[in-house]
């Protein structure tokens, strides 16, 4: 006599259509899930290429105009924002990348549903066939790898930049406490930097506190120790960090990457992505700055250009490569009139420190007078920075003004040198900033060599 199969349990009818209908929605849900991906991918990975251009344009005009915390806090958001949309694009085209050799395998896949046909592969022989045979995964497996490996780079480039997000918030949220505490020490820059300090390893002891708790509650009950105390205490910090919302919102999505793939080497990969996204910024400003970050100039080195002509000195050479530079500066190359301009820029990210300890005209090195006297002031102080030189004749800065250049986005000094007497051809300018400072560090004493012909009009 056959044997009955076991009796399957009863779904009552009142249960049973919720969980099917919900079964049925996530399948539709799963089927458009692909389209969703390729919409968004394709709509911002090659639009966000040209975001970090005018990020840059941005901060390049706004860093020459500020010191201190405040460079530091516009530094991290323009760095961080670039990071994020040059990750963003990568990774996004990547995944385009991915997911169009995935439509290309679900396209053979109708076409030929048996994959490989073997027997038809007569330039291959036996040897190389079993070999390749043995290996193939087929089209159902290469459909189903691509797919995973499609929505696992959609997945982690989402989580990288929530993480980078959320990296600047806090940046940001902690570098303005900072400027806060410093004003009633006057600004000082070292007391914002030691809060800031104390804030981020406050932040860093809390984030390990859970890994910490988790090893001692560990130890303790392996030597049969009571942990009630301590496991309230990790609940506690664990409540905590549910309270970000960010963090929240990336617990689901990591976790199960996490878990579902070699943690160890999911999360080095994952740090190596944000670790690079920060320094992205760093690499494109360091790019704008240098003629060439890879060269092979052997003859003509840096060293010989800055003793030579450097576009940055001429006003009619400069282009959006020298935004960076705020170099002293003359109108062009040759001269013809009877008057040169000569304009040396202000930058008080260098400038107001050495103000502060030489222009003792200024207490603080902050210029509060009014009218003329304000003029008559930054002339004076600015006088004290630097030397300037004609053919080896020192040039007296007291006859220069102030002058802010909408055109270059710059503040400085500007003053017009005589011609007359001056022998056609070439002439040289001398500008020395500094001038008994270190040869290293942010103060070091800085040289410009500005040569110049001077052509008169017949």
């Amino acid at each position: 006599m056959n044997e009955s199969p076991a009796a399957e349990p009863v779904v009552p009818a009142s249960h049973a259509e919720p969980e099917q209908e919900a079964s049925t929605r996530f399948g539709r849900l799963r089927e458009r899930t692909d389209e969703l991906e390729l919409f968004i991918s394709g709509l911002l990975a090659f639009a966000l290429l040209a975001v970090p251009g005018y990020l840059f344009d941005i901060w390049a005009r706004s860093s020459l105009h500020t010191e201190g915390m405040y460079f530091q806090v516009l530094w991290f958001a323009f760095s961080i924002s670039v990071g994020m949309c040059y990750v963003l694009a990568v990774a996004l085209i990547a995944h385009l990348t991915v997911r169009g050799y995935w439509i290309g395998l679900v396209g053979l896949k109708s076409h030929f549903p048996k994959g490989i046909d073997w027997d038809h592969l007569p330039q291959m022989g036996p040897v190389s066939r079993a070999f390749m045979r043995a290996r193939d995964g087929g089209l159902d497996g290469s459909i189903q790898r691509a797919d995973r490996l499609a929505t696992m780079l959609f997945s982690t480039t989402l989580m990288s930049v929530q993480t980078l997000a959320g990296t600047l918030i806090l940046a940001i949220i902690a570098l303005g406490l900072a400027m806060l505490v410093s004003v009633p020490f006057g600004g000082s820059e070292a007391v914002a930097l030691v809060f800031l300090s104390a804030v981020l390893l406050a932040l860093l002891a809390y984030g390990l506190a859970p890994a910490v708790l988790e090893k001692m509650i560990g130890r303790r009950q392996a030597r049969g120790m009571p942990t009630d105390r301590l496991q309230r205490l990790l609940q506690r910090a664990l409540a905590g960090l549910q309270r970000v919302p960010l963090l929240r919102l990336m617990q689901t999505m990591q976790l199960t990457m996490q878990s579902n793939l070699r943690s160890r080497f999911f999360m080095v990969g994952y740090m190596v992505a944000i670790v690079a996204a920060m320094l992205l910024g760093g690499l494109q400003v360091a790019g704008s700055v240098k003629f060439s970050l890879f060269n092979r100039y052997q003859v003509i080195t840096g060293e010989a250009v800055d003793h030579g002509m450097l576009s940055a000195h001429y006003e009619s050479m400069r282009s959006a490569h020298d935004q960076l530079l705020p170099y002293p500066m003359i109108p062009s190359d040759t001269v013809s009139a009877t008057q040169l301009r000569l304009f040396i820029p202000h930058r008080p990210q260098r400038d107001n420190t050495l103000a502060r300890e030489r222009c003792t005209q200024l207490p603080g090195g902050q210029n509060d007078a009014r009218g003329a006297a304000a003029a008559t002031a930054a002339v004076d102080c600015l006088a004290q920075l630097w030397t300037v030189q004609l053919d080896g004749r020192p040039v007296d800065l007291h006859a220069f003004v102030p002058m802010e250049r909408r055109d270059l986005d710059m503040r400085g000094l500007a003053g017009y040198l005589p011609m007359a007497g001056l022998a056609p051809g070439r002439h040289d300018l001398h500008l020395l900033w500094n001038a008994g400072g270190p040869t290293r560090g942010g103060d070091r004493r800085r040289e410009y060599f500005i040569p110049f012909w001077y052509a008169p009009d017949p």
